[in-house]
């Protein structure tokens, strides 16, 4: 298994898909803040994203998902984590900031998510 960092984003559908994979630190703190900011170019309704294969996640990760999904709520745009893996499970649940998130467990169940917050705005 490749433990680099890659970010990888897609836009299906209205939804960004945004894919990380390998080791997240510092080092990847500024590539990962960015590609997870809200779109405002109106190519995307909302942002999934898939953490199923980090590999190492710190800190730089967790503020990266924070601040993205801050940015998300001011914009009015959902923001889902989706197959998130142990590791990042529990560093959420250690930080305690596993509430604030929205998860869903694969693709489908984000999309159903998103079709219902954003049925629920209107």
């Amino acid at each position: 298994m490749n433990d680099e960092a890659e970010i990888i984003e897609t836009v299906d559908e209205d939804v960004r898909l945004v894919r990380v994979t390998g080791e997240f630190d510092a080092d990847e703190a500024e590539a990962v803040t960015s590609a997870l900011a809200a779109p405002r170019d109106g190519a995307a309704l909302a942002t999934v994203v898939d953490l199923g294969e980090v590999t190492f996640a710190d800190s730089s990760l967790l503020h990266a998902l924070l601040t993205a999904r801050q940015d998300h709520a001011t914009a009015g745009l959902p923001f889902v984590l989706m197959a998130v893996s142990p590791l990042v499970r529990r560093l959420l649940d250690l930080t305690d900031t596993a509430r604030v998130f929205t998860t869903a467990p694969d693709l489908t169940s984000a999309l159903d998510l998103i079709r219902e917050e954003i049925n629920s705005r209107r």
